[in-house]
């Protein structure tokens, strides 16, 4: 799974990176600890207005739902049942973003507790999670835009640590991704995958993360002092 990720970047590397343009007027800082129910940045490609840049909520809210609050246990959407899961058939057919990410967080079951662990890439590059978005409207007008992070099998290197992770596009494959033209379900299917565990790098951190009212870039700094793998 994937509950809390970290946005380092600013809007200018995120315009650059995916050659995007941000959507009306966009206020952005940092997020060292994103958790579910937040507004965070997310890529989309529209037919009319190009790829744009622009905030939605972090768990997914069907269209067909009866409250907001539905979205916050479908912060995350399983690789295997995108396809098949009514919530999800829609937006992976014509409804697919980038989630961007400068690393994720996940935690150590160990005897003395949960050892929390900064994943990112070795490169320090942004990653590109796979997500989905949805569009909510209640019956008194509220417009809530929403979106989940694809979790797939771990690789072999983060196994140890847990086994899921959020799946996490290629470049080349952001293009394929993003094209809501492109409705070729089972090829999609194939880039939701583990991936290269030679990319990635881990190590344990402070459990300040735990608290997920916590921010700053403190909170990614290696912690000497707790058990690793």
């Amino acid at each position: 799974m994937c509950g809390r990720y970290v946005l380092k970047a600013g809007i200018e590397e995120l315009k650059e990176n995916y050659q995007a343009t941000p959507r009306g007027t966009f206020e952005w800082r940092p997020n060292y600890n994103a958790a579910p129910s937040v507004d965070m940045p997310v890529v989309l490609q529209h037919e009319k207005e190009g790829r744009v840049i622009d905030k939605y909520r972090w768990g997914l809210v069907p269209f067909w739902a009866k409250e907001v609050n539905t979205g916050y246990s479908m912060f995350n959407a399983r690789a295997e049942s995108i396809a098949s899961k009514r919530t999800y058939q829609k937006p992976f057919k014509k409804q697919r973003c980038i989630v961007p990410a400068s690393g994720f967080y996940e935690w150590v079951k160990t005897p003395d507790g949960k050892i929390p662990h900064y994943i990112t890439l070795k490169d320090q590059g942004l990653m590109s999670f796979a997500g989905l978005y949805e569009h909510w409207q209640g019956d008194g007008g509220q417009v809530v835009n929403s979106f989940t992070i694809i979790t797939t099998e771990s690789n072999d290197k983060l196994a140890p640590i847990h086994d899921r992770m959020p799946a996490i596009l290629l470049d080349q494959e952001i293009d394929h991704w993003l094209d809501p033209a492109n409705q070729d379900t089972e090829g999609l299917r194939d880039l939701v995958r583990p991936y290269p565990s030679d990319d990635i790098s881990f190590y344990k951190v402070s459990t300040a993360v735990n608290n997920a009212r916590n921010q700053g870039p403190s909170l990614i700094e290696p912690d000497e002092d707790l058990f690793s793998l």
